[in-house]
């Protein structure tokens, strides 16, 4: 039995939940025994299944959904951070620039009770691209979705995973906070105004309750987008500032977020985790299991908007994170210092000392350990509902980070630190204390969510697949083969292969076409340049080896350009 009973209440950002210390030495070992033990396994695995047919590999999937229709049906919560950067999830305690000293406890149990994946690719590396894959169940080039915003009518006519979930599987499915998707869905659009009077569409859900993100909340105006949730909230109350006064909310949060800070409201005593976008995201879906009816399979996307930039920090935070020495981003020292550590500040009249703080990797940080105890409350709640026991929890985010790396920061590139991302699963049925190290995408989470949920075949076109296999280390159940990502003048495929003819270890190799310079945006300075007049560059990475993308293979290995550039899409590179 799953108990969480045990995990003392989150309270303050940045404290660690008592039962689950423990020491690094004894991290570092536990986790070099499961990853040599998942390398003993994946060595013996049979080759022969990483060259299966596109479409032999399709139908071996609905295959196994069909077997898997009539098993026992859980309930899924998934929850969705935006923006996250592969390594920064806690399990990593070192990068290439030095430790990373990063609390995430209720990650270290999802990694002890579950599986963690260390390279979980995006279908795409932007936030609207990366979704729409995710709820249409197909490759970024088949939704037509190619940057944020691009949701067309035809769309409107598409199945999601999500009413397949509802009206195929009876599922309760929920979904809330920033979710990108398309605004007017028939049943809960974003907005109350349908000013271009833009046809509606059905996503899939049950009930839902659907927000901005954390720039748009701020600077749009309230009347066209009147009944957006998180700003409704922000003009129903009222905060006091340093000085006593009180000020809206939302006020100060425009103060914090595109204003100029103190004179515009933002102060440590105004701008709380009353109402922190991620505080407020964890609030809704604990409003959504409470109405949730009885007796009913159920289905949540839990949508959290950080730690996407703005990178805003309250006070508390802020000081949580203060005193301790985060890593430079690679070929970058000096850049996203942490600003609390630099400047000086003067007590306020309730005592504090730090005003909300913007930027830095410090506070990247601490919007993240803040989303770790907002995920373990959410969790929590499931436990307290007596429910935890029949329920999938998964941990992920829709893209990365490239967090200044190279000189470039932001999503949109192929590098691993922007291209993948974490994730985390933990539930009945699924291995604990398992660390799988090879590719996946989490464009199969929809798949997955199918597949337990006993959905017997997909919609038209959907070619996402299930992790089943993975999960319950089952080896007869198929694998997809390959994995692929894209966004605007770049395609890239990642697949698991032998190193070298001479040696069989598995390894993961990453191959990148580029279409333009502008593909190349943020390359480590060892990567070869774009040849002028050409009209693509071809890269190729050991990612296992080389998860940093610093030492380009391109020259040295054609025999897996060979091998994988087939795998890329049409008209890219071939």
């Amino acid at each position: 039995t799953m108990k969480l009973s045990s995990l003392a209440a989150v309270a303050v950002v940045g404290t660690l939940l008592p039962t689950l210390a423990s020491s690094q030495e004894e991290q570092s070992s536990s986790s070099l025994r499961r990853k040599d033990n998942e390398r003993g396994q994946r060595r013996q695995l049979n080759l022969n299944q990483f060259h299966d047919p596109r479409s032999e590999f399709v139908k071996q999937q609905s295959d196994a959904i069909q077997h898997n229709s009539n098993s026992a049906r859980p309930n899924i919560l998934f929850l969705l951070l935006d923006q996250w950067r592969p390594d920064w999830d806690g399990q990593h305690k070192d990068t290439r620039t030095g430790p990373l000293p990063l609390n995430m406890p209720f990650l270290d149990e999802m990694s002890r009770r579950g599986t963690h994946f260390t390279q979980a690719y995006v279908p795409s590396p932007f936030c609207g691209p990366s979704r729409a894959c995710l709820a249409f169940g197909k490759e970024y080039d088949e939704t037509g979705v190619m940057d944020n915003k691009r949701w067309s009518v035809d769309h409107t006519q598409w199945t999601t995973v999500y009413k397949l979930l509802r009206d195929d599987a009876n599922y309760h499915t929920m979904s809330c906070g920033k979710d990108d998707f398309y605004e007017w869905d028939y049943n809960f659009p974003k907005y109350a105004n349908n000013p271009n009077n833009m046809p509606v569409m059905d996503l899939g859900f049950s009930d839902a309750i659907r927000s901005d993100g954390k720039v748009r909340v701020a600077k749009d105006a309230d009347e066209l987008f009147k009944n957006e949730a998180y700003r409704t909230y922000l003009n129903g109350i009222t905060v006091k500032k340093d000085d006593g006064t009180d000020i809206n909310a939302r006020q100060a949060y425009k103060g914090c977020f595109i204003g100029k800070g103190a004179p515009d409201g933002c102060d440590a005593t105004s701008f709380q985790n009353e109402i922190y976008p991620d505080d407020f995201v964890r609030d809704k879906a604990i409003e959504l299991l409470h109405r949730k009816p009885a007796g009913k399979p159920w289905f949540m996307q839990v949508n959290f908007p950080g730690p996407h930039p703005p990178i805003v920090s309250t006070s508390t935070m802020a000081a949580s994170v203060m005193e301790r020495q985060w890593p430079d981003p690679i070929n970058n020292p000096g850049f996203m210092r942490c600003p609390q550590q630099t400047q000086k500040f003067k007590l306020n009249n309730q005592g504090q000392i730090l005003p909300p703080q913007i930027d830095g990797r410090c506070n990247y940080a601490a919007e993240l350990e803040n989303l770790d105890a907002l995920m373990f409350s959410i969790v929590k709640h499931v436990e307290e509902m007596g429910e935890l026991d029949n329920t999938i929890v998964i941990v992920a985010g829709d893209h990365g980070e490239n967090l200044g790396d190279n000189g470039a920061s932001g999503k949109g590139m192929p590098w691993h630190a922007a291209v993948s991302t974490p994730l985390f699963i933990m539930g009945p049925g699924i291995r604990h204390g398992r660390v799988h190290e090879g590719p996946v995408s989490t464009l199969d989470l929809g798949g997955t969510w199918l597949d337990y949920a006993g959905v017997s075949s997909m919609a038209p076109g959907m070619t996402t697949s299930s992790l089943r296999s993975i999960l319950a280390q089952d080896m007869s159940l198929p694998r997809r083969p390959h994995v692929s990502s894209g966004y605007l003048e770049w395609r890239t495929v990642i697949k698991e292969m032998p190193t070298s003819p001479e040696d069989p270890t598995l390894t993961s190799y990453k191959l990148i076409c580029a279409k333009s310079p502008k593909g190349m945006k943020g390359a480590p300075k060892s990567a070869t340049p774009f040849p002028a007049g050409e009209p693509w560059h071809i890269m190729l990475y050991d990612v296992t080896r080389d998860p940093d993308d610093l030492l380009p293979l391109e020259q040295l290995r054609p025999d897996v350009i060979a091998e994988l550039l087939p795998l890329l899409p049409e008209g890219w590179c071939r």
